[in-house]
């Protein structure tokens, strides 16, 4: 089904909807089976890989690839891994690996398989090195030694997430860098039969698949045959097609639509963990170095209020701009900052920018308070936009002028206006199921040069080893402390404030039973999902 196809099925009146009908008794006590039949799921983002660093890969990864381990509600199961063992000073965990496990090519699941993928890893995930991973040794054929540089407690829940699947090493050795990003080899339930740029995915379930981690909800092969999985950037698109029947499954339907959604259909819904959709201030140049500025900034604005009206409850707002609310040891310090325009501008006349300019703007030294904030459109959906021109809208009440920049996909990923001298705020989400997440956004240098994850070009040597102190920190309730004094000095700083939480929402039709969302990631797994009436 084409893009354009999709365009077509808008349906908008909620009485009309078949899909929205409940199903008969008969049909909605239909136990899980196989069947030929195609689910078809609607995606908004299409990365330039299936798999790789960014969050829209994982969820493709997570179909083709299998995990050493896997994250269940806080929990930490065996997968590829039967079982494991850490060394005294937490920096050699040693996995003890499945021997039934094969990829899709022949080729076995074994210590060298694991062993070749970590330069993949090394090579293909940007950030890698913040895992503290330094490589694999073998120990025997189905025993590996996993090495760090520094204890990482969460080092599992990011080995369960969506980046850290394996891929054949024969594909690895002989595929083209096309090939191994089109059509990878894995162990997962699904192939990939096709990809069809700019329109989707087309994957047919591995029929061999037989070692599904304990928290799915059954260990074979995935019920149904086909997934086409489609690109459809417009929310209405998606949402007209589930409500006509064209489509069984889709992600973040408009917010308008979700709370008649909840009511009518299946969803699913779930707080990425790691950093929500946050501002970061310039700390290196420009008039966000000043902590009033900074601070003014967002005592200008009514966020909470921004948020429910944008996203109508189907997005929660979030005050932190270093920690989602899902995120391991997260400090809520959502009612701080709250609007409040006479504190703005008493710290903005004291931080000097005392005059105005002829459409009521401050200006200090002949200067204008101006503030450009360039935003991927790929990372910051419509919806996204509209919060971010209310933002507009109400800093300018206090003279503060902010120039939107929207980015394409291609251009953001390339670097575009990613420079100390090219922005005075970032917006963004980072998904990543560590505090350490204050390593990744915080740190100045990555593999001894700059650090692109750092938007606020922060560059504090005394602060960033409070950050590696407190992730080295054995004693839990010591770590918990260390984090919330690190997660209230960066706000009370104003490095960094939140605006909303990154959140996946799905909504599904009412002829499929099964999917679910893992909870270290919110990733889909559609190998449990199964039709109760086949489509007609």
């Amino acid at each position: 089904m084409k893009y354009q196809v999709l365009q077509r099925l808008f349906i908008p009146i909620w009485a009309t909807i078949s899909g929205a009908l409940p199903l008969s008794v008969s049909a909605q006590t239909v136990p899980p089976h196989y069947s030929d039949g195609t689910l078809v799921y609607l995606h908004e983002q299409e990365p330039p890989c299936l798999w790789g660093g960014w969050v829209q890969q994982a969820y493709l990864s997570r179909q083709v690839f299998d995990y050493l381990v896997s994250y269940d509600n806080g929990q930490i199961r065996p997968w590829l891994a039967a079982s494991w063992s850490e060394s005294a000073d937490r920096k050699t965990i040693t996995f003890h690996l499945r021997h039934d496990v094969k990829f899709t090519d022949g080729d076995l699941f074994n210590a060298d398989a694991v062993i070749a993928n970590y330069p993949a890893w090394q090579k293909g995930i940007g950030w890698h090195g913040f895992t503290y991973m330094t490589g694999f040794t073998k120990v025997d054929d189905y025993t590996v030694a996993l090495h760090l540089s520094e204890p990482n407690p969460e080092i599992y829940n990011v080995l369960a997430n969506g980046h850290y699947g394996f891929q054949s090493p024969d594909s690895l050795a002989h595929h083209s860098s096309e090939q191994k990003c089109l059509r990878p080899v894995g162990t997962g339930p699904w192939k990939v039969a096709r990809w069809v740029r700019g329109d989707g995915i087309s994957f047919v379930r591995n029929d061999d698949y037989r070692w599904a981690p304990p928290n799915a909800h059954h260990n074979g092969p995935a019920y149904i045959k086909h997934l086409e999985w489609k690109f459809v950037p417009d929310a209405t698109t998606r949402w007209g097609a589930l409500v006509s029947g064209g489509a069984n499954v889709i992600y973040q339907p408009p917010s308008a639509q979700w709370q008649a959604l909840q009511r009518h259909y299946q969803t699913l819904s779930y707080v990425a963990t790691g950093r929500p959709q946050a501002f970061s201030f310039n700390v290196q140049r420009g008039p966000f170095t000043d902590q009033r500025v900074r601070q003014a900034f967002a005592y200008a604005l009514d966020r909470k209020q921004i948020v429910k009206t944008v996203f109508k409850g189907a997005v929660p707002y979030e005050g932190n701009g270093s920690l989602s609310k899902n995120t391991p040891l997260y400090l809520n310090v959502d009612d701080r900052y709250s609007l409040n325009i006479a504190k703005a501008n008493q710290l903005l006349d004291a931080a000097g920018w005392t005059g105005r300019d002829a459409v009521g703007y401050r200006t200090k030294d002949g200067k204008t308070l101006d503030a450009r904030l360039p935003f991927i459109q790929a990372i910051i959906d419509q919806e996204g936009a509209l919060m971010l021109q209310a933002v507009q809208d109400q800093v300018k009440r206090v003279g503060i002028k902010l120039d939107l920049i929207p980015l394409t996909q291609t251009e953001g990923f390339a670097g575009a206006r990613s420079r100390p001298a090219d922005k005075e705020i970032s917006f963004g989400y980072w998904v990543w199921p560590s505090p350490n997440i204050l390593d990744i956004v915080y740190n100045h240098a990555l593999n001894g040069a700059f650090n692109g994850n750092n938007t606020s070009f922060f560059n504090n040597p005394e602060v960033e080893a409070q950050i590696l102190d407190a992730q080295r920190e054995p004693n839990a309730q010591r770590r918990q402390q260390k984090f919330d004094l690190l997660q209230k000095w960066f706000d009370d700083q104003a490095i960094a404030i939140g605006g909303y939480n990154f959140t996946y929402n799905v909504a599904i039709a009412n002829n499929i039973r099964g999917l679910w969302q893992d909870r270290g990631n919110g990733l889909l797994n559609f190998n449990d999902a199964y039709f109760v009436q086949e489509q007609p």
